[in-house]
């Protein structure tokens, strides 16, 4: 099976090609073999490779800078998947779109979201990934070519993210304020990557669109947490495993109290029930995952 496999230098991606099944090649462009901010040359890779699946992990994830960048990072993460599912339509083949979270407004409070509720970003970057999704479905509903993966607070022992940043701050500061009012679901990237193997090799796919004719699922890891929470979480399982030897005061504070360009949900636990249905899966708690993750930096 041929794999297109956009992002391969992401946290996501480097996953992915860790636990790479038996029964695929991956293809992985860099920046120079694709510029996802050119659509042309999003159709031609799609025509020239004639994939049997493209995962799209490619995307600029930076939610503050897109608000300044707004017109680039519609071109990544908006403009690119429409392209790819186009000449996926064309060509035959499966894509498999990673998307977010914040595709939602974070307004609820008591029950995760399930994939049919309404989309209403409050950021650049949540805008584009939901522009993402209505042009696969658009485009790929009816063929039931487009599987939309949304997703959420992703961590690993890779690039950058919340874990990483947190380990560099506690070596380089006594005291660290961190929010604690913004609920969601940390996810490791090596259970989103299972997941996202499982989807390719799953032999019935027309499981994933009974009742879905879109094709959107949800993955994060088990429970939810704040991300004050999470940074108390990483510094605990970091000295417990003697990967932090100094013990640093966290302080948690609102999201009014922290000042960014863009602005957040404030929940944005996914249901992902359905995912776990037709997969036969049951995940992992959160926590036993961040654990692997220290783990595998120690």
């Amino acid at each position: 099976m041929k794999i297109l496999l956009t992002g391969s230098s992401g946290q996501l991606g480097k996953s992915l090609i860790d636990i790479k099944p038996n029964n695929c090649e991956i293809i992985k462009p860099n920046k120079n073999d694709l510029d996802l901010s050119n659509s042309t040359e999003c159709r031609n890779i799609i025509r020239n490779i004639k994939p049997d699946w493209l995962i799209n992990c490619g995307a600029f994830t930076n939610v503050d800078e897109a608000e300044s960048k707004k017109d680039y990072a519609m071109k990544i993460n908006a403009d690119a998947p429409s392209a790819f599912a186009k000449a996926i339509k064309e060509e035959g083949g499966f894509f498999l779109q990673i998307s977010s979270d914040y595709v939602f407004d974070g307004t609820k409070r008591n029950s995760p979201y399930k994939v049919h509720e309404k989309r209403n970003p409050q950021n650049i970057y949540g805008y584009s990934k939901m522009k993402a999704e209505e042009s696969i479905e658009n485009i790929l509903g009816v063929t039931k070519q487009g599987i939309i993966l949304r997703t959420s607070w992703l961590i690993s022992p890779y690039c950058k993210n919340f874990v990483l940043t947190m380990l560099k701050l506690f070596n380089s500061k006594k005291d660290l304020k961190v929010v604690s009012d913004q609920i969601g679901s940390p996810t490791s990237t090596n259970s989103l990557s299972e997941v996202c193997w499982k989807i390719i090799n799953l032999k019935n796919k027309d499981l994933i669109f009974e009742n879905n004719r879109n094709g959107l699922l949800h993955w994060s890891d088990n429970g939810h947490t704040s991300w004050f929470e999470l940074a108390k979480a990483i510094r605990e399982l970091s000295q417990e495993i003697g990967l932090l030897e100094k013990n640093i005061k966290l302080i948690p504070i609102n999201t009014n109290e922290y000042k960014v360009a863009a602005k957040r949900p404030n929940y944005s636990v996914l249901d992902c029930s359905n995912t776990k249905n037709i997969l036969n899966i049951s995940g992992n708690y959160w926590k036993e995952n961040l654990k692997t993750i220290l783990q595998k930096i120690l």
